[in-house]
């Protein structure tokens, strides 16, 4: 418990370095987090547009639909504000700079993942928990109090596996010095999750949810806050979350066994 607060700390104070780097312009931020009300905004216009006539899709009502639009935005931005150290690890390795990390009392991993945080990122969770809370309120969509710790239970499993292949992803950039171009994959593939899942062939679910789980990512905990969650699906989420944990966790060791470091 004592190395989990230490850690906190440490990255407390990250976040607060890259924050105050982050103020310094104050109208970068301010136009970056319009951007994202805009983008939010512009896409609930394009699913009130898509559904207006239909009222569903595969199953689901449009407030249905709000929801696996609203949980795959906290999970997505959430991932992205706590892992965004992923981003800028590529110079890290190519510089060398990597060996002062390896030599700190931390987690080989720290720097990679946590090493940079992104104020807007978090600033825009605000709102939008509020927002997610509300809607969920106000059109009663909840049923009973079960629903709310299912769905707090599936998005703890849901950070796991995006922080497992945030991992992956900086194990294979210390292999391959290459790093972006997987992130983006990693970002087209979530996005499958913006709608419910359901409305993708049977071998394409199967794909996004034993290869890339998007399903477990964002489908299983809307459907958990929705009350329709199986207790089969809960019992493959947890199993996939901790293979992809285990998986990721042996493959950046092995990674670090082929790291050139700067003095090599």
């Amino acid at each position: 418990m004592k190395r989990l607060v230490l850690l906190f700390r440490v990255w407390r104070k990250i976040a607060s370095l890259a924050m105050q780097d982050q103020t310094l312009t104050s109208w970068g931020t301010i136009a970056f987090l319009f951007g994202k009300v805009v983008r939010f905004l512009l896409f609930f216009v394009f699913l009130f547009s898509v559904l207006g006539e239909a009222k569903s899709l595969a199953g689901f009502t449009i407030e249905q639909v709000i929801v696996f639009f609203l949980v795959f935005n906290i999970v997505d931005i959430t991932s992205q504000g706590l892992f965004r150290g992923v981003y800028q690890f590529r110079p890290i390795i190519i510089s060398g700079a990597f060996d002062y990390d390896l030599l700190k009392p931390l987690p080989s991993f720290f720097r990679p993942l946590f090493g940079w945080s992104d104020i807007a990122d978090f600033i825009t969770l605000i709102p939008l928990w509020i927002g997610f809370i509300y809607f969920l309120v106000s059109h009663s969509i909840v049923d009973g109090i079960f629903s709310y710790v299912l769905f707090i239970f599936m998005m703890i499993s849901s950070f796991v596996i995006a922080f497992a292949f945030y991992l992956f992803v900086s194990a294979f950039g210390v292999i391959s010095t290459e790093v972006d171009h997987l992130i983006w994959v990693y970002r087209d593939m979530t996005g499958m999750g913006r709608f419910p899942t359901d409305i993708y062939p049977k071998f394409i679910q199967i794909g996004l949810t034993f290869f890339v789980p998007v399903i477990i990512l964002v489908t299983i905990p809307a459907k958990a806050i929705l009350g329709i969650l199986s207790a089969q699906a809960v019992l493959v989420s947890i199993g996939i979350s901790i293979i992809f944990l285990f998986f990721s966790l042996w493959f950046w060791k092995k990674s670090l066994s082929f790291y050139s470091s700067a003095s090599s």
